[in-house]
């Protein structure tokens, strides 16, 4: 005979619809918390490997370009030019040319020296720029002479030297120059023009181009 299942028998099943809603949100809170720590592990680990390749492959290097070496007095073509001045002021620019089928380097200030008819020489005062030309500069900044390329066939580079009038200054018959760090590199040239500008003589250092000016103010 068949015993009916009474009350306390049967097996306990809850279909209470509030409880089985708070299972499902923890469900989903739990799987929410999952996916954000295997999101943030994936970013540590990314983050540590780049710091890993860094520290490997060490500091950027830089591509420096090197000058090329000095000129040589066979690579070179040297002219004296006089040019305008004003008030009371007078130059000659010291135009140096690349003739040669290779790229050189000339910097610093030449040596200029002026020579009167009773062979009595002066020395020109080196200065980084005058009323004629030179390099302007900020005199709260050291000043950096430039060192100028010569590209091979035609590249100039240039001087300017200056002074200023006096009418009882004797004349200077020639000039004597010579360029920084190039051997052999002394040059003379006689005057063709009547020059009393002998009074505070002064030299300016090589620039690119042929004027013997270069406007640098920083």
């Amino acid at each position: 005979m068949t015993t009916p299942l009474t009350e306390h028998d049967a097996p306990y099943e809850s279909s209470d619809p509030t409880e089985l809603l708070i299972k499902e949100a923890r469900q989903k809170a739990l799987r929410r918390r999952l996916t954000a720590g295997v999101m943030l592990l994936a970013v540590v680990i990314v983050v540590i490997a780049a710091v890993l390749i860094a520290v490997t492959r060490g500091p950027a290097t830089k591509t420096v370009t090197s000058a090329p070496p000095t000129c040589l007095r066979s690579q070179l073509r040297v002219a004296f030019v006089g040019v305008s001045g004003g008030l009371g002021h007078e130059g000659s620019v010291i135009q140096v040319t690349n003739v040669s089928g290779e790229a050189c380097s000339l910097t610093g200030y030449p040596r200029v020296m002026g020579v009167f008819a009773s062979g009595v020489q002066r020395i020109f005062k080196d200065t980084v720029d005058g009323y004629l030309g030179g390099i302007s500069y900020n005199p709260l900044s050291k000043v950096k002479l430039p060192v100028v390329t010569l590209r091979a066939r035609h590249g100039i580079a240039s001087s300017m030297e200056e002074s200023v009038l006096h009418l009882r200054c004797p004349s200077f018959t020639s000039y004597v120059v010579s360029l920084p760090h190039v051997t052999g590199g002394t040059y003379t040239f006689h005057l063709h023009w009547s020059d009393r500008y002998c009074f505070q003589p002064e030299v300016h250092p090589f620039v690119p181009g042929s004027t013997g000016s270069l406007n640098e103010v920083a």
